[in-house]
């Protein structure tokens, strides 16, 4: 059992924390006032607070408006936190618990030299049969994850990658092909507005799937998780219960390697 002044000393860095998460969440210097309404307490009480993160260097107060920021040490340790954080290693427990939790397929992909290349699937209770494995290279035309790599890459590196992708396929001439690309290039606006992106029984016949971005600190994207499914079993809305979760389980990730957005 831990004893009341012990757990008097943790209460109060808890509370003292919601002064920290509402300047980091609010991404500039707050007045006193405001900063402490966020922080959901009086003025008075946050005061304190405030004195002491100034004194260790994890806030600092501007001179003349007399608001608080966050300081030197806050700087240094999310510096070091983003070195020590793992895109890989951070998405994979929390793909595993994904696909267990919504019973699909979950991918893990990452850009790679010849595109966007698997790098770990978590299997779930159904089971389905494609031929996808670490080390596959997702099509940019015809994948969810495609998609979104193309939404968010820059546009040149986009661009080269479709080119050799319609050049392996021996269609780079072909109006049917060119006709793809440009559709493609339609789909990106709307990819990027949702956070998403959906195929349905494309590549393969009977196989949905939604996939999303990870960004990282720079607002880059780090990688995509994708959920693969059987359409009789697979909830493909864009409103559904597989795409609302997959979303949030992105949005964790890409709180772990700093990313500041929505």
């Amino acid at each position: 059992m831990e004893s009341p002044r012990t757990s008097r000393g943790i209460q109060a860095i808890v509370v003292g924390s919601q002064l920290l998460t509402a300047l980091v969440q609010n991404r500039k210097p707050m007045s006193l006032t405001k900063l402490a309404k966020e922080a959901n307490m009086s003025p008075s009480k946050a005061h304190p607070y405030l004195a002491s993160f100034g004194a260790v260097g994890l806030t600092v107060q501007d001179p003349i408006s007399g608001n608080y920021g966050l300081g030197p040490l806050a700087f240094q340790i999310g510096l070091v936190c983003i070195f020590q954080q793992n895109p890989i290693k951070l998405a994979t427990p929390l793909a595993e618990e994904l696909a267990a939790r919504i019973e699909q397929t979950v991918a893990i992909t990452v850009w790679g030299t010849h595109g966007p290349t698997v790098v770990y699937i978590a299997e779930s209770s159904r089971p389905i049969h494609v031929n996808m494995r670490s080390g596959t290279v997702m099509s940019m035309l015809g994948t969810a994850t495609g998609q979104v790599f193309s939404a968010y890459l820059p546009p040149k590196l986009v661009q080269h990658a479709i080119a050799r992708e319609l050049n392996d396929s021996a269609a780079s001439a072909d109006a049917a092909a060119q006709g793809m690309f440009q559709r493609h290039e339609s789909l990106l606006a709307d990819v990027r507005r949702r956070g998403m992106a959906r195929v349905e029984g494309t590549p393969i016949p009977g196989v949905n799937a939604i996939s999303a971005p990870v960004f990282d600190d720079k607002a880059t994207i780090a990688l995509a998780m994708t959920v693969i499914g059987s359409a009789g079993t697979f909830d493909q809305r864009w409103d559904g219960d597989v795409a609302a979760q997959l979303k949030e389980c992105a949005a964790r990730v890409s709180y772990h390697l700093g990313y500041a957005g929505d």
